[in-house]
């Protein structure tokens, strides 16, 4: 198959790159019991400046951080409600289904028309259990396109989409959502906007072609029923620099303690009232 150049990913639909090299990267790693042939197929079937996110980095162990918490916690979730439904919000070019998939999971990708285009592209088959659902989170339409029924135990995944949007953004998202999904559970990554400033300079992000900023995130995840909506309620949360303070840029831990740094980058576990 010739190589499917990316140039439909515009502007914030450009990162989900990122992601998906580091998974490969990890993946490759010899000494790594992390294996991604899905992605990998991916990574080879797209023709990018890979290069330029070669080689360790904090960006790229706070991303192994990421998806190994994710993975995991997902994982629980299955086991919990082996046919439950994972919605996953912003799913790029994920491929969590792939590795965690135990034959029943219903599993639904949600992401913008041209990148779910994109990913129809690379000829990853779709199934009544694994559907995309081309869409924005911004936008409700989508909800009633998970099919579920009064039994069903979902979980709302957002990797690496909410650190993008707004406050105002955000509250509309988890308004909805918390509305449409009422008793279930979400896991999402967030950034806390107090102590983020200058940290994407130092991270692959800047060497994307459009210019991406990060819009608004959480300082404190206890918070998240006050700054975001009442019915949403905080179960705990996961840091992805816990273990690697070392391997920020000098310039970042002069401004941060250890446990400042552990502050910036994390995933928060939620539930919405019944």
């Amino acid at each position: 198959m010739e190589k499917l150049q990316p140039d439909e990913l515009k502007g914030v639909s450009e990162t989900l790159l990122i992601p998906l090299h580091y998974r490969v990267e990890e993946s490759r790693r010899e000494t790594s019991a992390f294996r991604d042939e899905i992605g990998e197929r991916f990574h080879d079937a797209i023709d990018y400046d890979w290069d330029k996110f070669r080689g360790e980095s904090f960006h790229s162990r706070v991303m192994a951080a990421r998806f190994a918490i994710l993975d995991e916690q997902v994982k629980n979730f299955i086991q919990r409600a082996p046919e439950g439904i994972v919605v996953n919000l912003g799913a790029g070019l994920d491929t969590r289904f792939h590795r965690l998939d135990n034959g029943t999971i219903k599993w639904i990708e949600l992401d913008l028309p041209a990148v779910i285009a994109f990913r129809r592209k690379l000829q990853e088959p779709e199934s009544t259990r694994h559907r995309f659902i081309a869409a924005s989170v911004l936008e409700d339409t989508w909800v009633a396109g998970t099919r579920r029924n009064g039994k069903d135990r979902i979980l709302l995944v957002a990797e690496g989409l909410l650190p993008y949007f707004t406050e105002e953004e955000h509250k509309h998202i988890f308004g909805y959502l918390a509305d449409a999904f009422r008793g279930q559970e979400m896991l999402f990554h967030t950034m806390a906007p107090s102590l983020v400033e200058g940290l994407v300079q130092y991270s692959n992000m800047s060497k994307l072609r459009a210019n991406v900023e990060l819009q608004w995130g959480l300082d404190d995840s206890t918070q998240v029923s006050s700054l975001l909506n009442s019915k949403v309620r905080f179960v705990g949360e996961f840091s992805l620099l816990e273990g690697y303070y070392g391997l920020l840029p000098e310039q970042i831990r002069q401004k941060l303690s250890p446990d400042m740094a552990k502050k910036i980058a994390k995933i928060v576990h939620v539930r919405f009232d019944n």
